[in-house]
């Protein structure tokens, strides 16, 4: 754990963080938050640039990156390194699943209640209670919402 604005890593009760996880707050405006029972599998990485919130009961399975920050890199006379980025808070919503192999990148808040499949690459924010799969991921549903074909026995 690396932690170096005021605000650094909290983890609150009953937190579980697995072998190998790796939280980031090593910037002046970073932090991260992580809500009560929370679970953060083996092997990920998580970044809080400019904060990383994770609501309470979230579950996040093995090797999960979060990288709330984007690379400029229009200007091609300059090195990519030089030319800075974009950051901003990144929120997971309350009791949320997190698939395995699964990359949350700039801007990507994931809602209260949703769900995101293993392998997902989410570049954009996900609604409250949807099931979100592939690369880049997409709504495929809203949990609680069964298809009138499944009622009718089709």
């Amino acid at each position: 754990m690396t932690a170096t604005s005021e605000k650094g890593i909290v983890l609150h009760q009953g937190v579980r963080l697995k072998y190998g996880v790796y939280l980031d707050g090593e910037t002046s405006e970073g932090y991260i938050n992580i809500g009560k029972n929370v679970y953060i599998g083996t092997g990920c990485c998580l970044h809080g640039h400019k904060g990383l919130e994770i609501g309470d009961y979230s579950l996040l399975a093995q090797n999960i990156t979060i990288t709330p920050y984007s690379h400029k890199f229009d200007d091609p006379e300059k090195l990519i390194r030089d030319q800075g980025g974009y950051s901003k808070k990144l929120t997971i919503g309350k009791d949320c699943y997190i698939g395995k192999n699964v990359c949350i990148l700039y801007c990507a808040d994931i809602g209260e209640g949703s769900i995101v499949g293993a392998g997902s690459v989410v570049v954009k924010p996900v609604p409250a209670f949807s099931v979100v799969v592939g690369n880049p991921a997409k709504v495929i549903r809203k949990r609680g919402v069964v298809k009138s074909e499944k009622l009718q026995g089709g």
